[in-house]
């Protein structure tokens, strides 16, 4: 840590001798340990070492930026007057702002030291539970990781903030088989602090191998019809994510092409819909202690009860829009979990969809969008039945959270999230033979 506070003051005090008006830097060292598993079968461990500098300068009320991956002090040299250099060709602008509250601050999360011994057992209690449970699936690769990073934020205003952070991480790519039968590939992700857990448990992991192998015997939707899409927990995450780059990001603000734009305050989503975003929940793994401006995260709404409360931007983009900055730029999103069960939300589905991903085009500033729904089943009377293929569905995002059917008690964590399932009406399905 101290070399890496060495690095920070150095940076800073080079930006301050040539000329910048303020400065800021990030300054990491991260300690990967890696084990992989390929066809099933162990095929590498590693530990892999990396070094990333981040360096802001403002001169004249114009910006510069320059990455490096090197401690060494010649390179830092040339990426700050690179960095200064680069101001020149910026277009002046007031709205730019850093955190200007002096504060020096330390923060230690998660487990800093890894179990090489336990994450191995885990990986291979993993590879056994699927064998049993699920024997057609078959694990294409198994990433387990324990990342260890160290972080040092300062900046000109006197901003110090030294980071120490350590989680394990697990990424699976599989398929099911059956003979000549094969489904895609399907995949998941998890974020822990620790290994007290068996990794089958994770999530809903269990149940969507066990929706992949349903998938290798399908069928396709008849006709064309408006119905009902129960989303699972990551389906609603990237819709989530869709609806903080299309309707709340800098960029949308910045060139107006946001449709809520002029909506703070205003009902934008059914009353049962409440989207925080949650560093500091204990259901976050190693969240977000500071943002790239240097101001201390704090946890907000983006939707409370359907309201619109916060837009999801920069401290530059709120000058620049006359608005409040986000408390925070994490990616940790927790929603609000209804009364339903999954199982009484479906129950009072008559025609519709169990969507577990979507695979389409960037849905239009408008939320329109239209693609293909993987792994996805029919509902129908009130009961998941077939598994489906070549199934369509469209509509618009911004519409949909005025059709909530139902968001289910249950909750998916993963250690980034924590989403329930969500039934929307009004979707448009269609299958392989449109009527």
């Amino acid at each position: 840590m101290e070399r890496l506070e060495g690095a920070a003051e150095y940076i800073l005090g080079k930006a301050k001798a040539l000329g910048a008006d303020m400065a800021q830097c990030s300054v990491s060292e991260s300690k990967t340990t890696e084990f992989n598993m390929d066809g099933g079968e162990f095929s590498l461990m590693r530990t892999m070492y990396d070094y990333s500098v981040s360096i802001t300068v403002f001169k004249d009320k114009r910006r510069g930026q320059v990455a490096v991956n090197t401690l060494d002090e010649s390179k830092l040299d040339e990426a700050v007057i690179l960095a200064i250099e680069s101001c020149g060709s910026g277009k002046e602008d007031d709205a730019w702002e850093i955190c200007s509250d002096a504060a020096e601050m330390d923060f230690v999360d998660g487990c800093l030291e890894p179990d090489r011994e336990k994450l191995f057992e885990r990986t291979e209690e993993l590879a056994r539970d699927i064998a049993e449970r699920h024997p057609k699936i078959l694990i294409n690769q198994l990433v387990d990781v324990h990342s260890l990073g160290q972080t040092v934020y300062a900046n000109s205003y006197g901003v110090k903030y030294r980071s120490r952070k350590g989680y394990y991480g697990l990424t699976l790519m599989y398929v099911a088989r059956d003979g000549e039968k094969t489904t895609s590939i399907a995949g998941c992700g998890f974020t822990m602090k620790d290994l007290d857990k068996p990794f089958i448990e994770l999530g809903v992991l269990d149940s969507n191998l066990d929706d992949t192998e349903k998938q290798l015997n399908t069928n396709t939707v008849n006709g064309k019809f408006v119905g009902t899409v129960v989303m699972k927990p990551d389906c609603v995450a990237n819709m989530v994510a869709v609806i903080r780059g299309n309707f709340l990001s800098d960029s949308v603000m910045i060139d107006g092409s946001s449709i809520w734009r002029d909506k703070l305050g205003e009902k934008v989503a059914d009353e049962s819909i409440s989207i925080r975003v949650a560093p500091k929940d204990s259901r976050i793994v190693c969240g977000q202690s500071y943002t790239g401006e240097g101001y201390l995260s704090e946890d907000f709404d983006l939707i409370r009860d359907g309201v619109l409360t916060s837009f999801d931007i920069s401290q530059y983009v709120a000058n620049k829009c006359e608005q409040m900055r986000a408390a925070n730029s994490s990616g940790a999103i927790v929603i609000k979990p209804g009364e339903k069960t999954l199982d009484e939300i479906i129950s009072g589905v008559d025609h519709g969809i169990l969507m577990g991903g979507f695979s389409g085009g960037q849905p239009a500033p408008s939320g329109e969008f239209s693609g293909v729904a993987k792994n996805s089943f029919l509902i129908e009377n009130g009961k998941v039945t077939t598994a489906l293929t070549e199934t369509m569905v469209s509509g618009n995002i911004a519409d949909m959270l005025h059709s909530v059917v139902g968001v289910s008690s249950e909750t998916q964590e993963d250690g980034e999230s924590s989403v329930p399932y969500v039934a929307f009406g009004g979707v448009t399905i269609s299958g392989g033979t449109v009527e």
